[in-house]
């Protein structure tokens, strides 16, 4: 429940950021985000794992910084989770994992058709493309499932494993869709891919495959308003 706090912090303080932007002649946006979170690692099944797919959801805000860049700032929420069962190589190990998460990040984001704020258009549509650096806050439980006589078998350390840190630095990056009604409510589409610079957020790293590092993912829906 204390990762709620950084975002319902951020629901609340939105509001108040258009008195210091609104004669700025940039729009301020405010929004929210409702998707799916997922995960690749060492307990997922592939890179895209369906049967592991999770609730995610955020809130943001967005300056524009023109008619194609705009700086983003957002708080995602969500669950990722994994298990040996849906592997054909893995599911002899029996090993399972999940955990809540909350990223803080920020974002370049590129509207790819621009739009001429001059010109009263009732709808635009156009493809966005961003990229930024975050943080992430989780706390994964692995767990060994299987026969306690075969425990040494799989384990190297026991699980969960120690000294695994609980927080991710992160590069994110991906696209999306863009759609703008009178300038003031705006619709989009997007997903990105977050590439974890360790081999911690699953919980299991000797255990597994510490050579390579994790990653996640959220794609959602994003409705926001114009404030200013």
């Amino acid at each position: 429940m204390h990762y709620l706090l950084p975002l319902l912090f951020f629901c609340f303080s939105m509001p108040h950021a258009d008195a210091q932007f609104h004669q700025t002649g940039h729009p301020l946006e405010a929004g929210i985000m409702l998707g799916l979170a997922g995960y690749s690692g060492d307990v997922s099944a592939g890179r895209v794992d369906l049967q592991e797919l999770r609730p995610a959801y955020g809130a943001f805000v967005r300056y524009q910084l023109g008619n194609r860049f705009a700086i983003k700032g957002q708080v995602y929420a969500g669950a990722i989770s994994g298990d040996d069962k849906y592997s054909d190589v893995k599911a002899p190990r029996q090993f399972k994992f999940g955990t809540a998460l909350v990223e803080l990040a920020g974002l370049l984001e590129w509207q790819v058709l621009g739009r001429d704020r001059a010109v009263g258009r009732d709808f635009f549509i156009t493809p966005v493309v961003f990229a930024g650096l975050g943080y992430t806050f989780a706390d994964a439980d692995a767990q060994y499932y299987g026969p306690p006589s075969e425990r040494e078998k799989f384990l190297v350390v026991p699980l969960p494993e120690a000294n695994l840190k609980n927080r991710f630095l992160l590069p994110l990056a991906g696209g999306g869709i863009r759609m703008a009604f009178f300038d003031q409510l705006i619709f989009g589409l997007e997903g990105g891919l977050r590439p974890v610079l360790s081999d911690d957020i699953d919980g299991v790293s000797l255990n597994g495959n510490p050579g390579e590092n994790d990653w996640y993912y959220f794609f959602g829906a994003t409705v926001a308003f114009r404030l200013n």
